[in-house]
Formats: structure tokens, sequence, C-alpha cells
């Protein structure tokens, strides 16, 4: 009786563990897989778009919210051109970003982004 309960508490913390963490890992595995195609040539990108992000929202968000952002955006349009994305791409882009724009920060974001690089991406590593 005793080794059924023990085996019950393992199953159950098992599950708790791998609802909690499995969702968060693959996440966090996510947005390095998305931030390696994004910013191939690292910081000049990244500080580029931080720059133009910063300069549509008046500097309301923190330059984290600004780069969430941008990966959530592009990381849809990236998932819609290519068949068959990773898994873990899908777990992150399910989250909704940190910053929320109103509707003409919007329509200026997608101005200023629409032809990021995008193509290069698609290509296999």
């Amino acid at each position: 009786m005793k080794s059924i309960i023990i085996v019950v508490c393992i199953v159950v913390i098992c599950l708790l563990l791998i609802k909690i963490f499995y969702p968060y890992f693959m996440r966090k595995r996510g947005k390095r897989y998305l931030y390696k195609k994004l910013f191939y040539q690292k910081e000049e990108q990244k500080n580029e778009v931080i720059r133009k992000f910063h300069e549509i929202t008046g500097n309301r968000y923190t330059d984290n919210q600004a780069i969430d952002f941008f990966m959530k955006e592009k990381g849809l349009q990236l998932l819609s051109v290519t068949p068959g994305a990773p898994l873990i791409l899908k777990y992150y882009l399910s989250n909704t970003p940190k910053a929320l724009l109103t509707y003409f920060e919007k329509v200026k974001f997608h101005e200023a982004f629409i032809n990021y690089d995008a193509e290069s991406l698609l290509k296999k590593e």
C-alpha cells in the first residue's frame, strides 16, 4: 500500500513538473532559435531594431520588450512562409508579446520592418 502511494506521488510530481517546466524551457529554446535566425549580424541589427522601435513608440517600452515584440511579429511571418517550422518556435510564438502597441504604432512598425531580410532566414543551415 505504501509503495502505491509513493508511485502516485511521484507521478503527480512528474506531471506538475512537465506542466510547468516543459513549456518554460521550450519557450526559452524557441526564443534562442529565433534570435539566431533574426539577428545573424548580432549587435548592429539588434541595436537598429531597438532604435526604430523606440522611435515608433516614443520610448514607452524597454529594450527587452522591443526585441520580444519584434521577434514575435517577424517569427509569425517566418512561420507563415516556412513549412515544417520547429516545435520550439511554435511554443515561443504562442505567447503574446510583452509590449502592446496601438493600431497606428503597429502600422508604423510594419512599414519600418516590412523589408527586413526574411528571405535569407528560410535557408537551411
